[in-house]
C-alpha cells in the first residue's frame, strides 16, 4: 500500500524544508516556523504523494514483464482468492420430492455496509425430504465397531425414492471433524443399508467416496492450462473443510426397500480406537456445499480511443468500491456509429494460424489506495489489419465483494436470490474466510523462477517438495493464523523416499512410483489434520506423475508411529 511511501516522503520533505530554511532563511522564510504558509504544506503533501507512487513503482521492480510471463504460464497465480465458506441447505416441509440445486447457484448475505455479499455454490446438492434422526457409534468385541446413521424420508415411501447416492458433511470444529474424517476413511470395511420392513443391501469399501478432489468439484475456477494439482493445494490452504465430506454410492443397488420411510446406514469399521468414543447426530449433516464469493457482473463500458496503452476495468454500479474484479471473461468491441461487433480473444488463446483476430491482455496491479487488486486491459491487432478506430468495449466479468465478507458471521449468508432454491432455507455453517490478494509484489519474479525451476525437479526431494507446496501459501491476508498453521504443516514434512515399482494392470505391466512421506504430527492440530493433508498430497502426487505412470503413497506419522496407505492412483483414477 502507498501509505508507508507517502509518510516516508512527507517526513523526508519536511526535514529537508527545515534544514533548507535554516540554511537559507532569506530564500525560504515561508517553509517552516511560525510564519509557515499553509499552502506550502499542501504542496508538500501533493509532492509526497507523487514521489511515493514513483518509489513504490521502483520497488516493484517493473513487474509488467514478469506478470506477462506468469499470465501465460501460471495464470491462476495472479488471481485474488475470494472469501469462502460452507453452506447448509435445509429442505422445507413442503418439499415432497427430490430436487437438485446445481453448482453455481447464488445465495446472498445480510447487508454489509449496505451491500449484500453474493456467494456461489460449488457442488451439486441433491435435496431430498430426508433428515438424520440419530447417529450412534457402537463398539464390538475386540477392536471393531460400527457407525449407525438413522434417517427418515418424509412425503414418499422408500420404494419410490429414486436416488443412487448420499453425501454427508462432517461438521463441528475443523480439528475434531478431521479426526472423524481419518477415522472413517482409514477404518471403513463395508456399508450396510436396510429399512424397517425391507431387505438388507451390502456395499463394499469402494462405495465410500472422498469428495472435493474432482475437476467438477473445484472451489476455485482454474484456467484450463493450469495443473489441477495446484488448485487442490490452494483450496486446501484456504478452506480445508471443503474436503470434509464423504459420499455413499450404489444406493440404486438397494432393492425391496420397503414402504416405511425409516432406514439406517451402518458403516462397519475394522477398528475403533479406544480414545475415539463420540460420534453424534451433531457431527454430520446432509445437503452441504462449499461456496465462494464470486458472481457475474458487467463492466462499465470503456471508450477505446487508442490514446492509452491500457484501460482500467471497473464493475458497473461500483460507486462504493464494494466489488473487485476476479477475471475478465469476455470482451466485445462495438464500432461507434455501426452495429458491428468485434470479438476479442484472450492473448493466451491466440493462434497466429487460426485467423487474423484482435486480442486482449489482462494486467493485474495492486491498488495504491485500497486493499485490492486493480485490473487493466490492453488490446492488440494483427500487423496487417486495418487502422484501429474508436470503439466501445463491453466486458463480462467475474467479481468478488473484496474484504466485505470478513464482517460476516455464522448464519449470515441466508438471503435468497433469483437462483437459490425456493423449497429450502440455507445458512453458512462456517465462518467466511478472509480474502487473499495474489503475490504481485517484488517477490513475484522469484516465485516464477522457483515455479519454473521446481517444475523440472523431482518432487521426490524433500526440500523441493516443501518449496513447491509453499508457493501456494499466499501471505497477503489478514488471517495470519492460517498462514502460520499452513506453513507449520509444510515444515512438518520430514522425509521423502521414492522408489520405482511395477504393477500388473489388466494383464499389462505398468511402471510407477512408490512414495513414502514422513510427517511429524507436532506440525498439525492432530493426527486427523495430518491425515487430511496427506490425502490432499496423495492427489497432488497422482496428478504430478508422468503419463501412464501410477503412484502409491504411504505416510508415516513419525511422532505417533502410525502408518497410512492409499490405493495406487493413475491420474485421478484409483487402480483397483
Amino acid at each position: 500500500m502507498i501509505e508507508k511511501y507517502y509518510q516516508r516522503e512527507l517526513s523526508h520533505l519536511r526535514e529537508l524544508a527545515v534544514e533548507f530554511s535554516k540554511t537559507h532563511p532569506a530564500l525560504a522564510p515561508m517553509l517552516t516556523g511560525s510564519g509557515a504558509d499553509p499552502d506550502v504544506e499542501r504542496l508538500l503533501e501533493g509532492s509526497a504523494f507523487l514521489s511515493g507512487m514513483i518509489n513504490q513503482k521502483l520497488d516493484d521492480e517493473f513487474p509488467e514483464i514478469v506478470h506477462g510471463l506468469v499470465q501465460l504460464v501460471f495464470p491462476h497465480y495472479l488471481r485474488p482468492i475470494p472469501s469462502t465458506t460452507i453452506v447448509k441447505f435445509t429442505p422445507k416441509p413442503s418439499l415432497m420430492e427430490s430436487i437438485r440445486v446445481p453448482a453455481g447457484a447464488q445465495i446472498g448475505s445480510i447487508p454489509v455496509s449496505g451491500t449484500s455479499c453474493i456467494f456461489s455454490t460449488t457442488y451439486d446438492v441433491d435435496l431430498h425430504p430426508l433428515s438424520i434422526t440419530d447417529v450412534e457409534l457402537v463398539k464390538s468385541a475386540g477392536t471393531s465397531g460400527s457407525l449407525i446413521i438413522n434417517l427418515e424420508l418424509s412425503g414418499l415411501p422408500l420404494e419410490e425414492w429414486d436416488n443412487s447416492s448420499l453425501r454427508f458433511h462432517l461438521t463441528g470444529d475443523s480439528a475434531s471433524a478431521s479426526m472423524r474424517y481419518k477415522f472413517l476413511f482409514n477404518y471403513i470395511r463395508e456399508i450396510q443399508i436396510s429399512g424397517e420392513d425391507g431387505s438388507l443391501c451390502v456395499l463394499g469399501k469402494s462405495n465410500f467416496k472422498a469428495v472435493g478432489f474432482e475437476d467438477d468439484e473445484a472451489l476455485l475456477p482454474y484456467p484450463s492450462q493450469s495443473f489441477p494439482g495446484y488448485r487442490i493445494l490452494q483450496e486446501y490452504f484456504i478452506l480445508p473443510e471443503k474436503f470434509l465430506f464423504f459420499e455413499i454410492t450404489g444406493l440404486d443397488n438397494w432393492r425391496n426397500r420397503g414402504s416405511n420411510g425409516k432406514f439406517k446406514i451402518v458403516l462397519e469399521l475394522e477398528k475403533v480406537p479406544q480414545t475415539f468414543d463420540r460420534f453424534t447426530k451433531d457431527d454430520l449433516c446432509l445437503f452441504a456445499t462449499p461456496a465462494i464469493n464470486l458472481f457475474k457482473r458487467d463492466a462499465e463500458p470503456v471508450i477505446l480511443d487508442h490514446k492509452r496503452p491500457e484501460y482500467q476495468v471497473r464493475p458497473s454500479g461500483d460507486s462504493g468500491g464494494d466489488y473487485q474484479v476476479y477475471s475478465v471473461d469476455n470482451v466485445v468491441g462495438y464500432v461507434q456509429g455501426t452495429v458491428e461487433e468485434k470479438p476479442y480473444k484472450p492473448f493466451h488463446m491466440f493462434n497466429p494460424q487460426a485467423g487474423e483476430m484482435p486480442v486482449y491482455t489482462v494486467h493485474h496491479r495492486r491498488s495504491p489506495v485500497r486493499d485490492k487488486t486493480d485490473i487493466f486491459v490492453s488490446v492488440a491487432y494483427p500487423a496487417q489489419g486495418e487502422e484501429p478506430v474508436t470503439e466501445t468495449l463491453s466486458m463480462a466479468l467475474t467479481c468478488t465483494n473484496g474484504t466485505l465478507p470478513e464482517k460476516l458471521r455464522y448464519g449470515d449468508i441466508n438471503k435468497p436470490t433469483g437462483t437459490s432454491p425456493e423449497l429450502a432455507s440455507f445458512e453458512n455453517i462456517r465462518q467466511p474466510t478472509s480474502p487473499v490478494q495474489p503475490p504481485l509484489g517484488r517477490n513475484l519474479l522469484w516465485r516464477l523462477l522457483s515455479h519454473l525451476y521446481l517444475n523440472y525437479l523431482s518432487v521426490a526431494d524433500m526440500e523441493s517438495l516443501r518449496a513447491m507446496v509453499k508457493l501456494y501459501i499466499f501471505t497477503d491476508t489478514r488471517d495470519r493464523s492460517s498462514v502460520v498453521a499452513n506453513t507449520k504443516r509444510v515444515e512438518a514434512i520430514s522425509g521423502m523416499e521414492v522408489s520405482e515399482g511395477d504393477r500388473l494392470v489388466r494383464g499389462l505391466v505398468m511402471r510407477g512410483r512408490e512414495i513414502k512421506m514422513s510427517l511429524s504430527c507436532d506440525g498439525f492440530a492432530n493426527s486427523g489434520d495430518l491425515y487430511l493433508f496427506s490425502s490432499v498430497m496423495n492427489r497432488f502426487f497422482s496428478g504430478y506423475a508422468s503419463v501412464n505412470c501410477f503412484t502409491r503413497l504411504t505416510v508415516e506419522d513419525t511422532l505417533n508411529k502410525e502408518i497410512y496407505k492409499w490405493t495406487a492412483m493413475i491420474g485421478n483414477r484409483p487402480l483397483l
